[in-house]
């Protein structure tokens, strides 16, 4: 019997090649009937799994697998131009930004829509947006209040210059030249506090600078009362006019204060949004796992199920030789679309091809979709690797760094040993950004991350740029007189480096400031309270001359 004709008859619908199979095994009944049925139901069972497996693999396997890869590279490229439009500090770097997330964000849901209609998704797509609205809502407060406080300090300057042509063109009675001094003076204190509030980070700090403002101007107002009527009114003005600047009721000061407020909301909303990110991404690859999973309970089952085909396959052999050649026509046909698609499976994950020769078909597809999975599993594994390195100094970034810490804070970690932390701030970086620029900056910055790197055990430590010229040390089973060791290691291997630094007002090369805070094992200590403690020992630093490390531990 010819078995191209059976064969196309079984590739028709259900019903049409159990009639085709009645009446080819019409002339078949005498000797074998039953058997014959019997073969013809399991060759059509297997046809049907093996065309439910390649149905399921082409709509739903392979299309879920592919989403969940596109929708993590989607989702790390909308984390990265996130981080810049947070990062922004001028309308123009926030307009760039803005169009990008506004890009990715519509790349993401044009690729939600094409593949799925999950309501959970697409509710999660939207509160994204919808929270990028409100993050774009509080960068615009933030440039604001940046700019209006550079605005109010170039008006106290000039209120400066004001002074100094006072000092030049008037008529100043020589019993006034005492009391005029001792207001310039009162004067400079009073800018210098002003210029001081830009760069403080702390709201306490900012309520002290307020104080001593407040005294500054009063003590101006005093002297002034001790000039002559023409020196008074001139001096009088300057009074009124720099008292409004930093004593009204949206003073330089409170305006500091908001722009804090408003730096760590948009620091908030950002982290927010990125588990928000991360939680789209988990539930596309939850997806494909769950199409992945479903394909394999076939496979598996149409495995199981040839070992009962070639038995049948022996016994049609036996008793009927020309259905044996329509069985291995159908059999050889099944084969070759397993093999086409392995093949391709293998092409898409460039796997071996070589495979043992006692694998059959099946286990060369469960081979293919495992490196296939494989190949997936890989490449979420970079982009996780992505989002938690520093793009600028390739070492772990700040959100690398909370990860960390909340892993050795936890209780089967935390009763077992000591841990340290030292955080390090770069002397007058800002000063070395404007005299040699931000591309030498950038570098220098570099060079400090890789020496820091350079001290510390990379199998147990971690080195974290904690943010612009900040970098954080986690040092676990490191009690403190351990960490001010390493602390003046790394003091000494910034210095080997000698970038040099003629702006510095302690070096002529770059140094850092280092404070220190150790948790002894079976201590009571969060992430928050080590990281305030560690800035406190950095402020110390700081304010003891700089280019020195402090352990909290010994400030009195």
């Amino acid at each position: 019997m010819n078995s191209k004709p059976l064969f196309h008859l079984l590739s028709k619908t259900s019903n049409n090649r159990r009639l085709s199979l009645v009446k080819q095994l019409g002339i078949l009944l005498v000797i074998g009937l039953l058997l014959f049925v019997s073969v013809g139901y399991v060759l059509q069972t297997r046809l049907e799994q093996t065309q439910s497996i390649l149905k399921d693999l082409t709509l739903n396997t392979i299309p879920a697998m592919n989403n969940a890869t596109r929708s993590a590279l989607k989702s790390g490229e909308l984390m990265s131009a996130l981080e810049s439009l947070t990062s922004a500090t001028t309308p123009a770097e926030r307009r760039i930004a803005e169009l990008e997330v506004t890009e990715k964000l519509q790349a993401l849901e044009n690729e939600t829509n094409k593949v799925t209609d999950n309501q959970t998704v697409t509710m999660l797509l939207k509160a994204i947006q919808e929270e990028t609205k409100h993050l774009n809502v509080l960068i615009d407060q933030k440039l604001d209040l940046a700019y209006k406080i550079k605005v109010n300090l170039k008006k106290v300057w000039k209120l400066k210059i004001e002074a100094d042509q006072i000092n030049q063109t008037a008529n100043i009675l020589p019993v006034e030249q005492t009391y005029f001094t001792q207001w310039q003076i009162a004067l400079l204190q009073t800018l210098s506090f002003a210029y001081k509030i830009e760069n403080i980070e702390r709201l306490s700090d900012l309520q002290e600078i307020h104080r001593l403002l407040e005294l500054n101007l009063q003590n101006m107002d005093k002297i002034s009362a001790s000039f002559s009527a023409p020196l008074k009114k001139q001096v009088k003005q300057i009074n009124t006019d720099l008292r409004y600047i930093l004593s009204a009721p949206e003073n330089l000061a409170e305006q500091q204060a908001d722009y804090l407020r408003i730096i760590g909301r948009t620091r908030g909303r950002e982290h927010f949004i990125h588990n928000m990110i991360s939680d789209y991404s988990n539930i596309t690859n939850q997806q494909s796992l769950i199409e992945y999973n479903n394909l394999n309970d076939k496979i598996a089952s149409l495995a199981q199920g040839m070992t009962t085909q070639k038995i049948w396959f022996i016994c049609g052999f036996i008793l009927l030789s020309t259905m044996i050649i329509a069985t291995l026509g159908l059999y050889s046909y099944a084969v070759k679309r397993l093999r086409t698609l392995t093949q391709k499976i293998n092409l898409m994950t460039k796997g071996s091809h070589n495979l043992p020769s006692n694998r059959d078909e099946i286990d060369e597809l469960f081979q293919a979709f495992d490196e296939f999975s494989n190949t997936i599993n890989m490449q979420t594994r970079r982009l996780e690797s992505l989002s938690l390195t520093d793009g600028l100094t390739n070492i772990a970034n700040r959100r690398a760094f909370d990860q960390r810490l909340l892993v050795e804070l936890s209780s089967d970690k935390s009763s077992k040993y000591d841990l340290s932390i030292l955080l390090i701030d770069v002397d007058y970086f800002k000063q070395y950004n404007d005299t040699y620029g931000h591309i030498n900056g950038d570098e220098a910055l570099q060079k400090i991350a890789s020496s820091l790197e350079s001290i510390i055990n990379k199998k147990t430590d971690l080195v974290a740029r904690y943010g612009g010229e900040e970098f954080v040390v986690i040092l676990p089973n490191t009690n403190a007189q351990q960490a001010e060791v390493i602390a003046q290691q790394m003091k000494q291997v910034i210095g080997l480096i000698n970038i040099e630094h003629k702006t510095s007002k302690i070096a002529d090369a770059i140094t850092v400031s280092i404070g220190i805070v150790t948790k002894v094992k079976n201590g009571k200590a969060n992430a928050d309270t080590l990281m305030k403690s560690a800035d406190i020992a950095l402020y110390h630093s700081k304010t003891q001359g700089r280019n020195q490390s402090t352990h909290i531990d010994n400030i009195n």
